[in-house]
């Protein structure tokens, strides 16, 4: 069949729906629109010209093309925007016909209707940010409780930390509550998309269960296929959400072992995706078949498909679905993936339809899509070793901690380029997991970290390093080089008392950093200062005449290739953009020194010389806890724009 038939052939198709789809349009008293992705008006009511929602209404008011991306995966999602001093509260559904795909929104007709689905969307959200809370905080009492019983100081350590990122956890829990309250934090941004490490999620979620697991005498072993770091792009909320109810379930309920298994594959369709496979097989004896019914109900209110197991309930759900499970198919379901549920064997395998084999216990299985994150999906090129050696730190181990990711991906990229062999880590109590790994005194001969850290920083981790190397709980013995956007005389001497072998300042330059990491590991031993070409106290030239420092971003692009230099500065500057959207919607709060030093450190390792010195200036202010005046915020906004336009002229 030719194409033009093909085309014929769709048209036909969906000619009658179409044709439904226009006699709802005209007749609804709402604003309904159907539309493509690139905002092309295909239908739509005279409600919605008057609140003008055509080609030009629908790209102003929305981030269209991410939006049809999310109903696209989800099938359908919440909408909600002020729009020339217009609530828009409404429903984004996907419509595919044929050959083409279309969306429909449709908003609510008055603004008592905006206001009540509005409510209704934020009391859901909160019922389900709110159910969430209660692992971290299970988690934060078990893992005191057992501290507080153990009398090995090495254990007592390592509750410390899980107590920590308990808190830490809960804390973000709570912080997202009380923005729904305030109406800060909308359906749509809980929705949105951004780039993550989809392994260092899963690790974190199991660091925080551990102790409940602990409690219950429950194993909990992992494993991640392939087990190098990948970064995706989604809704980091709902694959949090998903994993954190999978695996609380299981181990609540999983007997004395459970399993984790993550996988990732190229998709079929498009190597952009990645295929994304978590399951949870258990020891628990199997789920009841009232459990089965009420798993099934959940996943069918919430829209998804659930492989339903042959023997399992099939009839009405006895009781409603709990609100875990309520979380877990709505997570799944703005994924847009799907769940099985088997029985598993006591060989560990899913025991076949029609089987007699004995129960063991229960095995979950969820897919979903994810997209791979936009600096990975363009990797760069061969890098050109302009002024690095590609043998300099051949042989040499370094583990990385850093928490910026960006900052985190340049400063790994550099020292692989020059030979060394990385592993990177997004924080201190992740860092001393790794050195007390079998591998470490091996594998890694120089631990280079921030200062600047969550949980704890980098004089914190230097301190714990040495206290359990002086106990005996660890032999790792490598050698210690700092970096800091900020050196002063008080830190120098910490660093310098705790035996610290050098101190640099960002930025730093790829050269200067790879031949850093070579002197203080071949060297017996290095004076903590600043490298002889970097400023006391100012870093790189901040002249405003260009937002870009010329020198360094040539070497860059020498390095990487156009467009893997550009991703890289981008992903520095949506870094300082999130930064400023959190002090404009929240103000300063007890962790913005810290995203401000991240965000600096990343824009100085970059290159964005104008948007550093402006994040620099107000770091300076929240060290000294002074408020952030509106014209300093104005500034930030113009030099974030001056760095856009830049970034993108660039080459």
């Amino acid at each position: 069949m030719t194409r033009k038939a093909d085309l014929s052939k769709d048209a036909t198709a969906v000619r009658p729906v179409l044709q439904a789809i226009a006699r709802l349009i005209s007749t609804d008293r709402r604003a309904v629109i159907l539309a493509t992705d690139k905002a092309e008006v295909l239908l739509s009511n005279a409600p919605a010209t008057r609140v003008g929602m055509d080609t030009e209404g629908l790209s102003a008011a929305f981030d269209w093309p991410a939006l049809c991306a999310r109903a696209r995966r989800a099938g359908s999602i919440a909408v909600s925007k002020n729009f020339r001093n217009t609530e828009l509260e409404g429903e984004l559904v996907y419509v595919p016909l044929g050959a083409a795909d279309s969306f429909m929104l449709r908003l609510a007709e008055t603004d008592q209707e905006a206001a009540v689905l509005r409510n209704r969307t934020r009391t859901a959200t909160l019922l389900r940010v709110s159910h969430d809370l209660r692992t971290p905080i299970q988690s934060l009492l078990a893992a005191t409780d057992a501290m507080l019983n153990s009398k090995d100081t090495g254990t007592a350590d390592t509750r410390r930390d899980q107590m920590q990122r308990s808190a830490q956890l809960a804390l973000s829990h709570i912080d997202n509550v009380i923005k729904v309250i305030r109406g800060e934090l909308t359906t749509a941004e809980i929705q949105s998309d951004e780039d993550f490490s989809l392994a260092e999620e899963v690790r974190a979620t199991l660091d925080m269960i551990r102790p409940i697991a602990g409690t219950r005498g429950t194993s909990v072993a992992l494993t991640i296929d392939p087990p190098a770091e990948e970064r995706v792009n989604g809704p980091v909320r709902f694959v949090r959400a998903l994993l954190q109810n999978m695996f609380d379930n299981s181990v609540k309920h999983g007997g004395t072992k459970v399993e984790v298994r993550v996988t990732s594959e190229s998709a079929a369709e498009t190597a952009a995706n990645r295929n994304i496979m978590v399951e949870v097989s258990d020891l628990g004896g199997g789920l009841p078949d009232a459990q089965k019914a009420r798993l099934m109900r959940a996943i069918d209110l919430a829209d998804i498909s659930l492989a339903r197991q042959s023997g399992a309930a099939t009839g009405p759900a006895e009781g409603r679905p709990s609100a875990g499970l309520n979380v877990l198919a709505y997570a799944l379901s703005q994924l847009g993936g799907t769940l099985e549920v088997f029985d598993r064997g006591e060989d560990g395998e899913a025991i076949a339809e029609g089987s007699t084999a004995k129960v063991a216990g229960t095995i979950l299985r969820a897919r979903f899509d994810l997209a791979v994150a936009e600096a990975a999906a363009h990797p760069a090129t061969t890098p050109h070793p302009v002024a690095v050696d590609s043998q300099l730190l051949r042989g040499i181990g370094v583990l990385v901690v850093e928490d910026s990711p960006s900052s985190r991906d340049w400063v790994v990229h550099c020292l692989r380029a020059a030979g060394a062999q990385v592993v990177a880590v997004e924080n201190g109590l992740r860092a001393l997991e790794t050195l007390q790994g079998p591998d470490a005194v091996e594998n890694i001969d120089l631990l280079l970290t921030d200062m600047t850290l969550p949980y704890i920083n980098g004089l914190e981790l230097v301190q714990r390093l040495i206290a359990q190397q002086t106990s005996g709980a660890l032999a790792w013995r490598g050698k210690i080089l700092g970096l800091s956007a900020h050196i002063d005389d008080d830190l120098r001497k910490a660093c310098l008392k705790l035996g610290m072998a050098q101190l640099l300042e960002k930025p730093i330059r790829s050269v200067d950093l790879c031949r850093s990491v070579q002197d203080v590991v071949r060297a017996s031993s290095c004076d903590i200062a600043p490298l002889p070409d970097q400023k006391a106290a100012g870093g790189a030239d901040c002249s405003r005449a260009d937002p870009l420092a010329e020198s360094m971003v040539k070497e860059l692009v020498a390095q990487l290739g156009l467009d893997t230099a550009r991703g890289f500065m981008l992903r520095a500057r949506s870094e300082a953009q999130a930064v400023f959207e959190d002090i404009l919607h929240q103000g300063m709060h007890a962790d913005t020194g810290r995203m401000l030093h991240a965000a600096t450190g990343a824009c100085g390792l970059t290159g964005l010389k104008l948007l550093e010195r402006s994040l620099r200036e107000l770091e300076i202010l929240a060290k000294a806890s002074k408020p952030i005046s509106e014209r300093q915020l104005g500034d930030l906004k113009a030099t974030l724009a001056a760095t856009g336009r830049a970034i993108e002229h660039l080459g």
